[in-house]
């Protein structure tokens, strides 16, 4: 499989300082599990959020991706980027966007079709086949929308006092 970052003019800072990766179990479990570590590791739902400890490297990184080949969804979706992901009653809402520092972004971009049907598919697995799965790319209304729903959501929280803020 060839690794298109290979050629990157800023050596896969991507990979050297990563920040806010999002895995589901299984992908954590086969690439994370044994090197957290190295990692920061936030559990967000059915989805945990990676992050290396100051900036350091992916704990895969070796000069080379150690598990291009087998590498998490979100890594291959690169230069795309999954936003912000909300779950809640057999519904999951996730966005996403293309605001990187890639250097290499113009040529790696894909179409937003292809993105979406990754991140779709993704998230099917990760909350079963029955979840409602909706998928928007983050062009500035989506992004007011999904915070207006975070805040709602939080608002629920406080108003039935089941605590968790």
């Amino acid at each position: 499989m060839s690794n298109p970052c290979l050629k990157c003019p800023t050596q896969q800072s991507c990979c050297r300082e990563l920040h806010g990766l999002k895995v589901n179990e299984d992908e954590f479990s086969r690439l994370f599990a044994g090197k957290s570590d190295h990692l920061t590791v936030v559990k967000k739902g059915k989805l945990y959020e990676l992050s290396s400890h100051g900036k350091g490297p992916c704990p895969n990184w070796d000069g080379h991706c150690q598990a291009y080949g087998t590498r998490p969804m979100d890594c291959d979706l690169y230069p795309y980027t999954i936003g912000n992901v909300f779950e809640g009653k057999g519904e999951v809402y996730a966005t996403y966007h293309s605001r990187t520092e890639c250097p290499l972004s113009d040529e790696l971009l894909g179409p937003r079709e292809k993105a979406e049907a990754l991140i779709y598919n993704f998230l099917k697995a990760t909350y079963g086949e029955t979840a409602k799965v909706t998928v928007r790319y983050d062009e500035g209304a989506a992004r007011v929308y999904h915070l207006a729903r975070r805040a709602m959501a939080k608002a629920q929280r406080v108003l039935t006092g089941d605590g968790s803020q």
